[in-house]
């Protein structure tokens, strides 16, 4: 019946009973490039329909696959979360030019929706904004980057007064950055990769300033270089600050016995980041 309807070009279905999955009613749906919203709501609408009663124990995914963007429901779709969703996701995607659009949602437990943006037009910064201008104060976890910009994940609502205060702090920018996460309106996370660990103290201390000035502590630091030469007897060019706090993992291989899993540069380079942010003792 799925896939008659108009707008679709494939159907798969299987139904999951096993420990790992549980008992789960999975659909995935290839939907022609010329869909319209009301056919991407009208295929959810028949599943509930086809499904009924029938199934109360299990678990459902429905996922609806456009040219460039993606529908994932977990549990019963919600006809009217999903009419009223669609028309902003597609406008939010032409508005910053995503090569990729995915958005999940949770119908059957507390997790937050999800929306991942990936190769987008605009820094950053202004991929958060278009996203508050179109979603609002929707409570979700937005991820994005560029294949050679950080990836962002952000949980939303991200206020304006906590983006911009980081916005002013970044303006410079930093081609090392690689990850940075952000909850309750500030940086829980930051990664950083160098090419190398020529003068990586003083580009770590540089990064690591400049987040601090646009967020409130604690936050987690990591690190690591590229060793043209290959792992120097399996060590690692890198390491780990608590910037504001003094919250290790002393269990860690890398705690308990950093000479053996990390470089004499890289201790040497932690140690002193370490001494200079974190607050242990």
């Amino acid at each position: 019946m799925l896939s008659a309807l108009p707008g679709v070009e494939s159907v798969s279905g299987e139904y999951q009973n096993s420990f790992e999955s549980g008992r789960r009613l999975v659909y995935k749906i290839d939907m022609a490039s010329g869909a319209t919203d009301g056919d991407l709501v009208n295929v959810a609408e028949t599943l509930n329909s086809e499904v009924g009663d029938d199934f109360v124990d299990y678990g459902r995914d429905l996922t609806l696959r456009l040219p460039h963007m993606s529908i994932a429901l977990n549990g019963k779709p919600d006809l009217d979360e999903l009419r009223q969703q669609l028309p902003r996701l597609r406008s939010l995607a032409s508005t910053l030019n995503a090569k990729t659009l995915s958005w999940e949602a949770f119908n059957d437990n507390d997790l937050d929706d999800s929306l991942t943006l990936w190769d987008t037009d605009g820094d950053a910064f202004t991929v958060m904004s278009a996203v508050r201008d179109v979603l609002g104060s929707q409570e979700m976890r937005v991820r994005f980057g560029n294949s050679e910009t950080a990836e962002w994940e952000v949980a939303f609502p991200y206020s304006v007064q906590a983006q911009d205060k980081l916005a002013a702090a970044s303006r410079s920018g930093t081609r090392e950055m690689d990850k940075i996460k952000i909850d309750g309106d500030q940086v829980t996370f930051a990664s950083a990769h160098l090419d190398d660990e020529k003068n990586a103290t003083m580009k770590l201390t540089t990064l690591i300033d400049q987040i601090n000035d646009g967020t409130s502590a604690p936050w987690s630091f990591t690190w690591w270089a590229d060793q043209p030469d290959g792992r120097q007897n399996h060590k690692t060019a890198g390491g780990t600050v608590s910037v504001g706090a003094c919250t290790y993992n002393k269990n860690s291989n890398g705690e308990r016995e950093p000479a053996d899993y990390r470089t004499s540069a890289a201790l040497k380079i932690q140690d002193t980041l370490r001494a200079k942010y974190d607050t242990c003792p």
